[in-house]
């Protein structure tokens, strides 16, 4: 699970683009954001409806195509966000950021995971190792609960990590320059993902 959390895929960048420019409490609502999609994930996973979220069925392209735009959405907007508070000053700049509320911060998590059709086929490939279909219900929710605690952990961590002062003063001195590669990635992945199979 560390391995696919560490592929700087949709979450990892939401995450680092979050912190970094709105501070640790907007991490770590982010990760609370990824943590509930997980849970729907999980809940999928267990219940064996995986197959539906695969890119060949209707609902799995659906879904694929939904979170593409919205990583769009985020590309564009940071983007945007980027050229109206351009400021010499960076620290000017880092007090301009500071307008995501928790609210957008978890909805922002929230969505950027939940419209990742390929979670739910990751999780549904690692519980597959674990568990049987006999298995019980019991023990399933045990693994479900492991990824999602797992999860949580990791994340929130990883976003009181990147308030680390020499990680905070070299985003702040590059601040617009960041947030430009935040914005081209976010674009990379959106685009990867309606093509990827």
């Amino acid at each position: 699970m560390l391995a696919g959390q560490f592929t700087p895929g949709p979450d990892f960048l939401l995450v680092v683009k979050v912190s970094l420019n709105h501070g640790k409490k907007s991490g770590i609502f982010t990760s609370l954001g990824i943590t509930i999609g997980l849970i729907v994930h999980c809940t999928i996973a267990i219940a064996g409806l995986a197959f539906l979220f695969n890119s060949s069925q209707p609902l799995g392209e659906t879904i694929k195509y939904a979170g593409s735009i919205y990583l769009a959405y985020l590309s564009f907007r940071l983007f945007y966000s980027t050229k109206k508070h351009s400021s010499s000053d960076p620290f000017e700049n880092n007090k301009n950021s500071k307008s995501l509320s928790n609210g957008l911060a978890f909805l922002q998590g929230f969505l950027t995971n939940l419209l990742n059709p390929k979670v739910v086929i990751f999780i549904s490939a690692m519980l597959s190792g674990f568990i049987s279909p006999e298995s019980s219900l019991h023990v399933k929710l045990t693994y479900a609960t492991i990824i999602i605690v797992q999860g949580f952990v990791f994340w929130a961590l990883f976003s009181v990590a990147l308030q680390a002062p020499p990680i905070r003063k070299t985003f702040l001195a590059n601040q617009k320059s960041f947030n430009i590669i935040f914005a081209a990635l976010l674009l990379v992945v959106a685009v990867r993902t309606i093509y990827s199979g």
